[in-house]
């Protein structure tokens, strides 16, 4: 591998290039940051969802009473064969 020595334009590019590079990921990594915060506020509204609906009424109490008490919830009995 050879090195070469780079003009001071070329010196210039390359830092002017270098800093656009650090400036495209740090807005990169303030998007992923923004992205996190929300991510984590909806993981918690979900868990604060699911806290409220466990202490609620069980949803098959209404549905309990809406079928006659011979009805099985999991369909027909399977046949049994003697």
């Amino acid at each position: 591998m050879k090195l070469f020595r780079l003009s001071p334009e070329q010196a210039v590019a390359v830092t002017e290039h270098l800093e656009r590079a650090r400036a495209w990921f740090s807005r990169l990594l303030d998007t992923f940051r923004a992205m996190a915060r929300r991510l984590a506020r909806t993981a918690l509204a979900v868990a604060d969802a699911f806290r409220r609906m466990n202490t609620a009424a069980p949803a098959g109490a209404a549905n309990a009473r809406q079928r006659p008490a011979w009805m099985s919830p999991y369909g027909p009995p399977a046949r049994r064969h003697a």
